[in-house]
């Protein structure tokens, strides 16, 4: 079994906390209905993608090696955002198989 990267999983959550609130607080503020701010927030994530590829391509790149692919890396970004969706968290008690008996 893979072990998870605790670094990967911290950042992880640092980034679901900082969307989570900037989702909630454009929902109260607005008071848009929740699938047009997912909609904002979508946009958002293509505008942060967009500049930072555009920064990858610039003269000199980026000494990390990223190369940035859009069609390749849409696509891994629909994956993930599938993934996330058809998750079911492990803390859900009624899709969990029973073990033994109490």
């Amino acid at each position: 079994m893979i072990q998870p990267d605790p670094d990967s999983e911290s950042a992880g959550a640092e980034m679901h906390r900082s969307i989570m609130t900037a989702f909630c607080d454009v929902l109260r503020t607005s008071q848009l209905p929740p699938m047009t701010v997912m909609n904002l927030a979508a946009s958002a994530l293509g505008a942060v993608y967009k500049e930072v590829a555009d920064q990858h391509r610039s003269d000199g790149g980026c000494p990390c090696g990223w190369k940035p692919s859009p069609r390749t890396d849409i696509a891994a970004l629909q994956a993930a955002l599938a993934a996330s969706i058809e998750a079911v968290p492990s803390a859900d008690l009624r899709i969990m198989q029973a073990v033994g008996r109490a």
